[in-house]
């Protein structure tokens, strides 16, 4: 409880500090890829290093469409400039909807700027909205570079999403995490993707990864046949040639991964040898890190590798445990009970 009350009373003054007057100046880049679609880009020193180590995207980015619908809202720290931006643009006064593409404080740091700024109404997928309305503790860090998320209302989402100049199909994706998903306008071909494609080869994940959803996920996105792809962080793609490219990169990478989980899974003894033998890495980093790279040294284990392994290891026993209680019912039964085709 006192170690509590310390972090409160520390954490407060630096909190307020950080959004008033960012201790780290941000740098905002505002650009119109295609009609109707305005991408703004927020981050500083810090994020910028970070990404660039972690698969060269960038924090936050948030996209305007028909100056109504603001996708994702970008991370705490970057209120002050995303208010400045807005009122810049002159769409105050129009913004009257936000979509937030998932639940994560880089996406929905600032819904509660837009309630008060535009009176925008917040939506997201259902699984989504306990995680936006209640936000977590965050780790340390999480808190430091991006900031804590304020509370905001938000409401479900439904199956689509409607602005003067586009109709958006909303999409399922989970993966990445629960309740993600992404937009789609299926006469201009636009996907706006969210944190489904990210970096290609970004290896550690947060713990409410699940890659067997995100493989289903990005096949899903790839049947689309999508000629605009505007990735949440900065990606963005024209041409469908480019975005299946892109996306099958992505869903090669993790199908490796799951392989090389089962065909490890039944050898290694501990998560830890698993992991090792999945990534097979050998440098300083991982020697340091006990193979879960450089990112779970810098997170104290939020982020690794060993996360979206043991995703894949879950659905693993799952098969196993059914194929194990289909067999154990037939034996009962004394006849099959699921005829095969």
């Amino acid at each position: 409880m006192i170690s509590r009350w310390l972090r409160f009373l520390l954490w407060q003054p630096y909190a307020l500090l950080c959004r008033r007057f960012p201790l780290w100046p941000f740098q905002v880049k505002i650009t119109q890829p295609v009609e109707y679609v305005t991408c703004i880009q927020i981050d500083n020193l810090l994020t910028r290093t970070l990404s660039r180590f972690s698969g060269g995207y960038d924090y936050a980015v948030c996209y305007l469409v028909d100056e109504t619908l603001l996708i994702d809202t970008g991370f705490p720290w970057a209120r002050r400039s995303l208010k400045q931006t807005l009122q810049k643009l002159g769409v105050v006064e129009t913004i009257t909807t936000v979509v937030n593409t998932h639940y994560h404080e880089d996406h929905t740091g600032n819904n509660d700027l837009l309630v008060e700024l535009c009176d925008a109404q917040v939506l997201a997928h259902a699984d989504a909205i306990p995680e936006i309305r209640f936000p977590v503790e965050l780790r340390w860090y999480r808190s430091f570079l991006f900031g804590p998320s304020a509370i905001a209302d938000a409401q479900p989402i439904r199956d689509s999403i409607k602005t003067e100049h586009m109709r958006f199909e909303v999409i399922e994706t989970p993966g990445h995490c629960p309740g993600h998903i992404c937009l789609f306008e299926p006469e201009r071909k636009i996907l706006f993707s969210g944190d489904l494609y990210i970096a290609a080869d970004l290896d550690s994940q947060l713990g409410d990864a699940d890659g067997p959803k995100w493989i289903a996920s990005l096949e899903q996105a790839i049947q689309l046949r999508a000629e605009w792809l505007f990735d949440a962080h900065g990606t963005v793609l024209e041409g469908a040639e480019a975005v299946e490219q892109h996306l099958s990169r992505k869903l090669a990478f993790l199908q490796t991964i799951r392989d090389r989980v089962y065909e490890f899974a039944t050898h290694a003894q501990t998560i830890e040898e698993l992991t090792r033998k999945v990534f097979d890495r050998r440098g300083l980093v991982d020697f340091l890190s006990f193979g879960e790279g450089w990112l779970s040294l810098i997170t104290g284990s939020d982020f690794s590798r060993s996360n979206i392994v043991k995703s894949f290891l879950r659905e693993k026993f799952q098969q196993e445990a059914s194929a194990s209680l289909i067999q154990e019912l037939e034996k009962e039964a004394g006849e099959p009970r699921i005829s095969s085709a």
